[in-house]
Formats: structure tokens, C-alpha cells, sequence
């Protein structure tokens, strides 16, 4: 991976993980819009899909509407919780680097 591709992927989980915590800190779960959207960036970033992932987390940030092919059918996003999204950014990340991202808030996360 380049260097722009390593920075990239950092701020793509740095976004996710800052999306969580305040949804952690405002004792919330995130909406089915909001889901969805960090959903699919923690799948873009699976995929290696960096840019595409950072416009997913700015969808989520917006609380842009669900795809129009997608709006009405039931899925992952509809009862999730915000410690199941911490959960599946773990799962993510923790196989590239052996932890969350880099920071004290992702200390204190643990």
C-alpha cells in the first residue's frame, strides 16, 4: 500500500470511529439513515475502497436518504446499535493493525 493509500485508510477509520463515539457520548443509537451509511463504509473499507468509504461517513454526518432501491427493504441498519457499529469497525480494522485507531479516545473505548 502507498503512503496516500495508509493515510487515507486512517482517516476513513478515524471518521467511523469518531461517528461512533458520539454517538456513544450523546447515548444514542444511530437512526437507520445514519446506519446504513457507516455500514457501507465499513464495507468500503474492507474492500480497500477509501475515498468511497469517506463519502459514506460524510452521508451518515448528513443523514442522507437510503438509496432509492433500497429505502424500503428491512436489512442490518434497521435495529443497530451503536456498539455493534464499534463492534464491526474492531472487526475491520483489528486484522490490518491488532487494534482500533490510534488516539486516547480509542483507549478509552476499550
Amino acid at each position: 500500500m502507498t503512503d496516500l493509500a495508509d493515510a487515507t485508510r486512517h482517516s476513513l477509520c478515524q471518521r467511523i470511529h469518531r461517528f461512533v463515539l458520539v454517538l456513544e457520548r450523546f447515548r444514542r443509537n444511530p437512526n437507520r439513515r445514519e446506519a446504513y451509511h457507516i455500514l457501507s463504509a465499513l464495507e468500503l473499507l474492507r474492500e480497500g475502497r477509501y475515498d468511497a468509504g469517506i463519502e459514506a461517513v460524510r452521508a451518515a454526518e448528513h443523514v442522507a436518504p437510503i438509496p432509492d432501491g433500497l429505502a424500503l427493504l428491512p436489512g442490518l441498519h434497521d435495529d443497530m446499535t451503536a456498539a455493534e457499529l464499534r463492534q464491526a469497525l474492531r472487526a475491520v480494522v483489528r486484522p490490518a493493525n491488532g487494534g482500533v485507531p490510534d488516539g486516547p479516545t480509542a483507549e478509552a473505548g476499550k
